[in-house]
């Protein structure tokens, strides 16, 4: 329902009758709807940062790392309905408090990347000369491109879409001189 009509519109009566139990049985468990959206969202939350460390931690390279968290953060995003919808909107209009959540989830995702990327550079398949800055560029620049690809119906599978994402982030744009 929130996904539907979003947190403003829903109301506990509407919650009530679609789960098919009093209104007092809601308010046994949550104070208003407020907490009942908090707990969905944290839900989800939880459920895409296991995805993604559980996907990246599979993997035995940088460049393999780096694939699955884009393929499981990306896949999974299609799948949570709430987070999804809250992305959509403006996150302070849809749900005051989720500006604090959001910038868990980014630093989160922040650290995973970090990760990657100095495990990239232990291993000399990756050359990052400021780790931190390189990490918090990726998610927030690629955050816009991930969305936009969640939301607008590309006709072209994700891993497609994820490996070219990968291609411009590791070999870049610029043209290779030989020397």
């Amino acid at each position: 329902m929130f996904s539907q009509f979003g947190l403003r519109k829903v109301t506990t009566d509407d919650i009530a009758k679609r789960a098919r139990v009093s209104k007092a049985t809601i308010y046994r468990y949550y104070r208003n709807k407020q907490e009942i959206f908090d707990d969905i969202v944290a839900l989800e939350v939880g459920q895409l940062l296991s995805a993604i460390t559980e996907a990246v931690n599979v993997e035995t390279t940088a460049f393999g790392k780096l694939r699955s968290y884009l393929l499981s953060k990306m896949g999974k995003l299609r799948e949570l309905v709430i987070l999804l919808q809250v992305t959509r909107e403006a996150w302070s209009e849809q749900w005051p408090q989720g500006t604090e959540l959001q910038n868990q989830i980014l630093d989160r995702q922040k650290a995973i990347v970090a990760g990657i990327l100095e495990f990239g550079n232990k291993t000399g398949e990756l050359r990052v000369k400021d780790v931190e800055l390189t990490a918090h560029l990726m998610v927030v620049s690629l955050q816009s491109i991930e969305f936009r690809w969640v939301f607008d119906a590309l006709e072209m599978p994700l891993s497609v879409y994820v490996d070219h994402m990968l291609d411009v982030i590791i070999n870049g744009i610029r043209k290779k001189v030989v020397c």
